[in-house]
């Protein structure tokens, strides 16, 4: 059962929108990440979206394949193959579904072909900051959080700065990990 949030995307999606061109070079388009502290622009040729591109994205296809940022374009690196758009009256709940199916941090907003908007999960956790139980809660039942590392910050029993795995109830370092339930609730 699908149940609304009565939050829509235009009540807290990001706009106006910084953008790139698809004739952009990769260090243009990363310095406007950069100077806006954001993790990706939609690409927009005539008001049209014709793309996205992420730090990832320039990670994978340009830094790791040891391409030249000032000689490669938006346009070679660019997924214009776009797994996912929303619409202006969207419920929050069906954006925060479709960025945890399609394992995506930003979804642009559209009115017809125009981009209106961006809605990130920064968005949505600012928003509705009880779904981080929720999603802690499903990523256990499914299995997801395993003895891997899921978080880098604080520990929550030492307050060291280190990789955590939840375990016990509790974000925890490798080596609050080892001890037993008895020495972690002291």
């Amino acid at each position: 059962m699908d149940v609304n949030s009565g939050i829509r995307a235009i009540d807290i999606m990001t706009n106006p929108i910084i953008s790139a061109s698809a004739d952009m070079t990769i260090v243009e388009a990363s310095k406007l990440m950069n100077t806006y502290r954001i993790g990706g622009l939609p690409v927009i040729e005539n008001d049209v979206l014709v793309g996205m591109i992420t730090e990832r994205d320039i990670m994978r296809k340009v830094i790791a394949m040891d391409k030249q940022p000032s000689e490669t374009l938006v346009k070679d690196i660019m997924e214009s193959s776009l797994k996912i758009v929303g619409s202006a009256h969207e419920d929050m709940n069906s954006l925060a579904r479709k960025m945890s199916k399609y394992d995506i941090t930003r979804i642009p907003i559209l009115d017809g072909n125009k981009v209106i908007g961006i809605v990130t999960n920064r968005d949505i956790l600012r928003n509705a900051p009880e779904l981080i139980d929720i999603i802690i809660e499903q990523a256990k039942l499914k299995g997801d959080i395993q003895k891997e590392p899921t978080a880098y910050g604080k520990c929550e029993n030492c307050g060291s700065v280190a990789n955590l795995v939840f375990e016990k109830n509790s974000f925890l370092c490798e080596l609050c990990l080892e001890k037993p339930i008895k020495e972690l609730q002291k």
